[in-house]
């Protein structure tokens, strides 16, 4: 399966908010506190708009056969802020989906190996991703792509 990786365009809108339904809902299943995709979505992709803007992002589309499949989301520009932190400034994956029938093809890697050479080509030395302890299958893609883990953060339900 040949896959395509390209900026965004405006007229992916509708399908990038499909993909923002598919991953809220499908982390929503892990974390049932999380809001239901469709309500969120919209009000999700204008904040990752601002954010692209502010912190040199960039949003790559992943085609098969003309059919838009996922999407990653990266910005370039994320500063450190805590007084622990090292100087400087880091690239961030915000988001990666590819939605289900396109899975386990190799699609979720093509879109992350496009984030990261975005991030280089920005100037970034580093880049760092989040993922739900649950989601295993995002924890191995992001394993096999040399990510290791940095900073674990447990929770306890009071």
């Amino acid at each position: 399966m040949a896959v395509l990786v390209r900026e965004y365009r405006s007229q992916d809108a509708p399908l990038v908010r499909r993909c923002i339904v598919e991953l809220q809902d499908f982390e929503r299943a892990i974390d049932p506190r999380l809001r239901p995709g469709d309500s969120m979505a919209d009000a999700y992709w204008e904040q990752l708009q601002a954010r692209c803007a502010a912190k040199n992002g960039r949003v790559f589309v992943g085609e098969v056969d003309g059919t838009m499949v996922g999407f990653v989301a990266v910005l370039a520009r994320e500063e450190f802020v805590e007084l622990d932190d090292p100087p400087g400034h880091y690239a961030f994956v915000t988001d990666l989906v590819v939605m289900p029938p396109y899975r386990n093809q190799g699609v979720g890697r093509r879109l992350l190996t496009e984030a990261e050479a975005f991030a280089r080509a920005a100037g970034a030395h580093e880049l760092r991703i989040g993922v739900l302890a649950g989601n295993i299958a995002a924890r191995h893609l992001y394993l096999a792509a040399a990510f290791v883990p940095h900073l674990e953060i447990l929770t306890k339900r009071l």
